[in-house]
C-alpha cells in the first residue's frame, strides 16, 4: 500500500513536537476505513468518506500498544468485519486520526489492490507497521 502523510498531519505534527501543542492529540488514535476515490497531500479528516452500515465504526488504537523502535511504529493487525447488509461505498484504504478537540487526519494508506465491496461477514485487515515514523 502506498501511504502518506497529509498536509494536516503535518502541521499537527510539527506542532506537536516544535511547540508542544497537544490539544488535538487527544488520548488514543483512531483506524477508519475510506471510500473516497482519491486522496492527496490537502486531504482533511473533514473531507474523508467512511463506509456506512454494516456496523461499520472506527477502531481505538490505544497509545500505550503502539510499539516504537528506532524509525518503526507498529500496532497489532486490525480487521473490520462487515456485519449485516455489508458495507456501503467501495473501501479504497484506511487512514489514523486524532481523537483532540479538533480531531486530524495523521495518515493515509492506499491500498492499490482495491477498491473493496464488503459484503455481510467480508473482512478487511490492516497491519500496522511504519505508521506516521
Amino acid at each position: 500500500m502506498a501511504g502518506f502523510t497529509p498536509d494536516e498531519g503535518e502541521n499537527f505534527l510539527g506542532n506537536f513536537i516544535y511547540k508542544n501543542v497537544s490539544t488535538d492529540r487527544g488520548t488514543n488514535l483512531q483506524l477508519g476505513l475510506f471510500t473516497n476515490s482519491s486522496v492527496n497531500e490537502t486531504t482533511t479528516l473533514s473531507a474523508i468518506t467512511e463506509p456506512t452500515g454494516g456496523s461499520y465504526a472506527r477502531k481505538t488504537l490505544t497509545d500505550a500498544s503502539w510499539t516504537v523502535t528506532n524509525d518503526t511504529s507498529t500496532y497489532a493487525a486490525q480487521t473490520f468485519t462487515a456485519g449485516s447488509g455489508g458495507y456501503t461505498g467501495s473501501v479504497r484504504g484506511y487512514f489514523t486520526a486524532t481523537t483532540g478537540t479538533t480531531p486530524k487526519l495523521l495518515h493515509i494508506e492506499v491500498d492499490a489492490a482495491g477498491p473493496y465491496t464488503l459484503a455481510e461477514n467480508d473482512t478487511y485487515t490492516i497491519n500496522l507497521s511504519n505508521v506516521v515514523a
